[in-house]
C-alpha cells in the first residue's frame, strides 16, 4: 500500500490545536466586574450636624436633616425640598447618556468598571450639589430668613451640600 496512502483512512496529525482568545476572556471579565459594581450617591454618612438643626435646639445628624428636606416634615411645618429624587428625575436623560458612554468605554477596555462608576458618581454628586446651590422652592418663611440671614433654602452653613458624596461598591 504505497504511494502516500494511509491504511484504513487514518489522517496524520502534524500539529497541536491552538486557541486564539481575541480578547473574549478580558471582555467577559470586564462585563462581570461591571455587573458587580455599584455607585451610591447622596448623604452617605450619618455625621452629626455642627449646629442645632431644629426649632427646639435639638442636634440632628446630617442624614436626618437631609431626609427632612428631601421628604418634608409637615408636622414641623417643613415642606419637601427634594434635592436627590428631583435632580435624578430632572436629569434622567443626561445621567442615562453618561451611563451609556461610560459603559461603552468600559466594554472597549478604555476604563476599568470602578473608574467608570467613580466618573458617574462624581457627575451625579455635582448635579445634586448644583441643585442645592441654585435654590429649591418653596421659598423660606420670613422667620426662617430672619434667623438664617439668607433666603436660600437648604443652604445655611453649606454643611449639607458638602456632605453629598459618592461611594463605589463592588460586590
Amino acid at each position: 500500500m504505497g504511494g502516500g496512502h494511509h491504511e484504513h483512512g487514518a489522517v496524520p496529525v502534524s500539529s497541536a490545536v491552538s486557541v486564539t482568545d481575541h480578547g473574549y476572556n478580558a471582555l467577559r471579565e470586564r462585563l462581570e466586574r461591571m455587573g458587580r459594581t455599584r455607585v451610591r450617591v447622596g448623604v452617605l454618612d450619618d455625621a452629626p450636624k455642627r449646629a442645632a438643626a431644629s426649632k427646639t435646639g435639638e442636634k440632628l445628624s446630617l442624614l436626618e436633616v437631609a431626609a427632612v428636606h428631601e421628604f418634608g416634615a409637615p408636622a414641623a411645618g417643613i415642606p419637601q425640598r427634594s434635592f436627590v429624587r428631583a435632580t435624578v428625575d430632572e436629569k434622567r436623560a443626561e445621567i442615562a447618556a453618561d451611563q451609556e458612554r461610560i459603559a461603552a468605554a468600559v466594554l472597549a477596555g478604555k476604563l476599568e468598571p470602578e473608574q467608570g462608576a467613580e466618573m458617574l458618581g462624581a457627575r451625579v454628586q455635582g448635579l445634586l450639589q448644583a441643585r442645592i446651590a441654585q435654590g429649591i422652592g418653596p421659598a423660606l418663611a420670613p422667620a426662617t430668613i430672619k434667623r438664617k440671614k439668607s433666603s436660600k433654602p437648604l443652604v445655611d452653613t453649606g454643611q449639607l451640600r458638602s456632605s453629598i458624596a459618592f461611594r463605589v461598591e463592588v460586590g
